[in-house]
């Protein structure tokens, strides 16, 4: 008996140590009104790369959409239309700079993983616009793409339905 009350008023003194010890959750990170702005599904108008439209076919335009949910930044394509499934392209995590309306994005999940890219973005109501291209290279500073440029112009229209739990599709090419 003796043993099992030591026991038990050891095991209490540790919980008690160990829980009392424990840190504090920590907060997640502030999301900037921007970023809030920027939420939600949206469907491509454009995709410009070194002076080509790079969605010509309307179907290709409508297959893909853009999932943005506080910083995290979803890519998917209708996998199957009869069935509405969808295939994430990648994951990234992108920061808007408002005084400067500047962005960064780096890609976390998919097949570019590790890439980064930076420009800039215009964003209205019924549009998110961006000029970019790799880190590495200066940010671009017109809405322009030219031939040999390495620089994409996307535009992009809200589809007004609110995004899915973080974590939902499977990244193409495993992950």
């Amino acid at each position: 008996m003796r043993l099992m009350l030591v026991t038990t008023f050891a095991t209490s003194l540790f919980a008690g140590h160990v829980f009392a010890q424990a840190p504090a959750p920590v907060a997640a990170p502030a999301v900037s009104d921007e970023l809030k702005k920027l939420k939600g599904f949206w469907k491509c108008e454009s995709i410009q790369f070194d002076g080509a439209e790079q969605m010509a076919n309307p179907k290709e335009r409508e297959a893909l959409t853009l999932v943005v949910k506080d910083a995290e930044y979803r890519m998917y394509t209708l996998s199957d239309p009869v069935k509405n499934l969808h295939l994430r392209l990648f994951t990234g995590e992108i920061a808007l700079d408002a005084a400067t309306n500047s962005f960064t994005l780096t890609v976390v999940d998919g097949r570019e993983k590790g890439k980064k890219v930076h420009g800039i973005y215009e964003l209205t109501a019924d549009k998110f616009k961006t000029c970019y291209g790799p880190a590495d290279k200066p940010r671009p500073t017109k809405f322009e793409a030219p031939k040999d440029s390495g620089l994409f112009v996307e535009s992009w229209k809200p589809e007004g339905v609110k995004p899915p739990a973080a974590g939902l599709g499977k990244v193409a090419g495993g992950m």
